[in-house]
């Protein structure tokens, strides 16, 4: 039975992956610009996964595989890519695992059972996994393992006394995932305020205030390097914009729901359990001061940047914070929070699967498609005049054409 802890984990994140990649086609040709530039030509920004593919020398050459051709390059990067995303859950799915059944030693009940596929269904259904199952060659997934490594793994959860080489592997592994992309900024400051909170101020400084300053100083080293999108410089000038840029591009309700999605929803309820768990109100504030704090943390990277729901995204981290926390039998214990749950699910599953940027939505599968036609075309209308609350619908041939032959409600509708 002790066994389980890890074996069933491992199956239900292989399962839901695999039943999902039904739903969000996946582009085995998606190219990335990222698995071509290392950072053995000089430290630039997102080269980590090109740099492991030059030190396994995989030339950019066409191979056959399942008729298809592909290069090397692609099918490596897109390996590591699919790799990350099952780490990611699969870590995910150990530490809920351990707090619904105690570490595999309690038998494992129907109700339980099904609390614990609902969670994991939620979280498998996120905006990660689809922009990892989309073409638009993003690592995403890589720099969310690693992050989920770190707070998943048990002697983590519990800093015990001061190590150096629990700070040396904190601060590596941080700051590896900030070269895989810059964002992860965003999740050591969430981890900073959560581990300041759960271990005490003085631990959570020591543990990754290191990965905080060290990152911040390569971001300002490789300022004006880029791979793709904008370079830090770039995003440092849209920050000196100030609140215009986020009105005008980033800032859309829809895209913040499709990104964080039924999360948000659970953050908020087992936020309130967690502030309600402590029985001194000094506690409870500080708690609740925590949970804001992370909360604007998840919104803050559209200040800079407009791809909202892929941003958004960020919100799984304080989620699994939080429920790690407490008792997540006694969270949904009662029938309607039970509904509630499944009510998610049902939210969930109904999210289109998209990218939402600039006020726009790229579909990733035929039902965003689908639904992407009621929606006014982005060459139409300005980001400026949709608001908050309006969306339009990009078109992006690179990211669509290789699965809309497949979409037979969409046959002869014309995108633009």
């Amino acid at each position: 039975m002790y066994q389980n802890k890890y074996i069933i984990p491992a199956l239900v994140a292989i399962a839901m992956l695999i039943c999902l990649s039904f739903w969000v086609p996946i582009n085995p040709n998606a190219g990335s610009i990222y698995y071509g530039a290392n950072n053995f030509d000089g430290i630039r920004p997102r080269a980590i996964v090109g740099s492991i593919i030059y030190l396994l020398k995989i030339e950019h050459a066409d191979i056959n595989w399942a008729g298809i051709v592909i290069s090397k390059f692609n099918l490596t990067g897109n390996i590591i890519k699919f790799i990350s995303l099952f780490l990611w859950l699969f870590f995910i799915a150990s530490t809920f695992y351990r707090a619904i059944f105690e570490g595999g030693k309690k038998n494992l009940k129907s109700e339980d059972m099904l609390i614990y596929l609902g969670l994991m269904f939620i979280f498998a259904s996120s905006s990660i996994t689809y922009i990892t199952y989309s073409s638009t060659g993003l690592i995403d997934s890589f720099p969310t393992a690693i992050v989920a490594f770190l707070i998943t793994l048990s002697y983590f959860t519990n800093s015990g006394n001061g190590s150096i080489y629990k700070i040396l592997l904190i601060t590596g592994l941080l700051v590896i995932a900030t070269l895989a992309h810059e964002k992860v900024i965003y999740e050591i400051a969430i981890l900073l305020v959560w581990f300041s909170v759960v271990w005490g101020l003085k631990k959570g400084i020591i543990y990754f205030a290191p990965a905080l300053l060290i990152s911040a100083a390569l971001l300002v080293r490789m300022a004006n390097k880029v791979t793709s999108g904008e370079s830090p410089a770039g995003y440092f000038s849209i920050l000196a914009s100030g609140l215009e840029f986020f009105w005008s591009h980033s800032f859309n309700i829809w895209g913040i729901a499709l990104g964080g999605g039924a999360l948000w929803v659970l953050y908020w309820i087992a936020g309130s359990q967690f502030v309600k768990a402590a029985d001194v109100r000094a506690i409870q504030w500080r708690r609740s001061l925590a949970l804001w704090l992370m909360l604007l943390i998840c919104f803050m990277p559209l200040l800079v940047a407009w791809d909202t729901s892929r941003l958004c995204a960020l919100v799984w981290l304080p989620t699994v914070l939080v429920l790690q926390s407490v008792n997540i039998q006694a969270l949904f214990q009662s029938i309607s929070r039970k509904i509630v749950l499944a009510l998610l699910c049902l939210f969930q599953a109904l999210i289109p699967p998209a990218l939402i940027y600039d006020k726009g939505m790229v579909a990733f599968n035929c039902y965003g498609l689908w639904l992407g036609q009621f929606l006014p075309s982005s060459l139409a209308v300005s980001p400026k005049d949709l608001g908050p609350f309006g969306l339009s619908a990009h078109s992006r041939p690179d990211l669509t054409n290789f699965f809309v032959n497949q979409c037979s409600l969409i046959q002869g509708l014309v995108f633009q």
